[in-house]
């Protein structure tokens, strides 16, 4: 056995704070073999298992070498969550639409992690229908599910929102079935009399606004509505400064030109210009680690 290749083992797992059975987990072995390995005993094929562990370690330690991109209050940001804790306070109806990467999910989190007593936060997945729906803000709600007529969980559900100061929302709300839609608005804002926020791609305004749905008794109670568009370079600079304080104003634009706007690829291209950087021992992100990085991040339909 090779002493350097255990003492790197036992050094990252100590800095990191990474347990054995983890360890063995990511390297594809189980925690019995990580031990056997440790205290001399493993008697398998040692120099596999050792070129295993040296390419692991080297991974946990350019991942921790990142700098993590913390949430940065953008506008966007901001004006999510104001209209998130309108909805809230005064138990209405709010619609928030804006393109892919805009900050909804995470300022909806944000706002659900700082209200986690009386927020109800649905990721949706396509075609929620209404017992979907239902049932799963009653399982947030501690409310019994299982075999509880649908009627009964229903009242129930409403009640249960009703007894608190809730917030339902609903992320990705483009992808409900059409009456589960309409039924949401009844459950939480009619009976449960609480606030409901619907958020999603532009598609969804669309949705609530196309006369064959019939959302009209939807559309009618929406008291706030926020369309955001993409991302500000005043913002860029506030999440490329965040994680790099001497940022060239340069290097800035350049990730902002390459992000069309979008905050979730300028994130993206953040994180791959940090391992660039790991990997070139640079402590700021040259133009060159913005091109490489430019290069990793997938190009949308349109861009050359």
């Amino acid at each position: 056995m090779n002493q350097s290749v255990k003492e790197l083992l036992q050094e990252t797992l100590e800095k990191y704070g990474i347990s054995r059975a983890r360890a063995g987990r990511e390297m594809g072995y189980s925690s019995s073999i990580v031990s056997a390995y440790m205290t001399g005993n493993y008697s398998g094929d040692v120099a596999k298992l050792e070129k295993n562990i040296q390419q692991w370690c080297n991974r946990q330690i350019k991942a921790h070498s990142r700098k993590k991109i913390p949430i940065v209050e953008t506008t966007a940001v901001k004006t999510i969550l104001n209209a998130i804790s309108m909805a809230h306070t005064e138990h209405d109806i709010a619609l928030i639409v804006a393109d892919a990467g805009a900050s909804k999910t995470t300022s909806a989190k944000l706002y659900a992690d700082r209200n986690e007593t009386t927020v109800v936060y649905i990721p949706v997945v396509a075609g929620m229908n209404r017992k979907m729906l239902v049932t799963e803000i009653a399982r947030q709600l501690g409310v019994e599910t299982m075999r509880v007529p649908l009627n009964v969980l229903i009242q129930q559900t409403a009640q249960a929102l009703a007894d608190r100061d809730s917030l339902v929302i609903l992320d990705e709300a483009d992808y409900l079935k059409a009456d589960a839609l309409e039924f949401c608005r009844r459950l939480v804002y009619d009976l449960g009399e609480s606030g409901l926020v619907l958020m999603g791609l532009p598609r969804l305004r669309a949705m609530i606004q196309n006369l064959r749905n019939d959302h009209r008794q939807l559309e009618s109670r929406i008291g706030i509505s926020v369309h955001m568009e993409g991302l500000t370079k005043s913002d860029a600079t506030l999440i490329a400064r965040e994680v790099w304080p001497n940022c060239e104003t340069e290097i800035i634009n350049s990730l902002y030109d390459v992000s069309k706007s979008d905050v979730r690829q300028f994130v993206k291209l953040i994180e791959r210009a940090q391992n660039t950087m790991v990997l070139n021992n640079l402590e700021n992100p040259t133009q060159d680690a913005i091109e490489m990085a430019a290069t990793l991040v997938l190009k949308r339909r349109g861009d050359k």
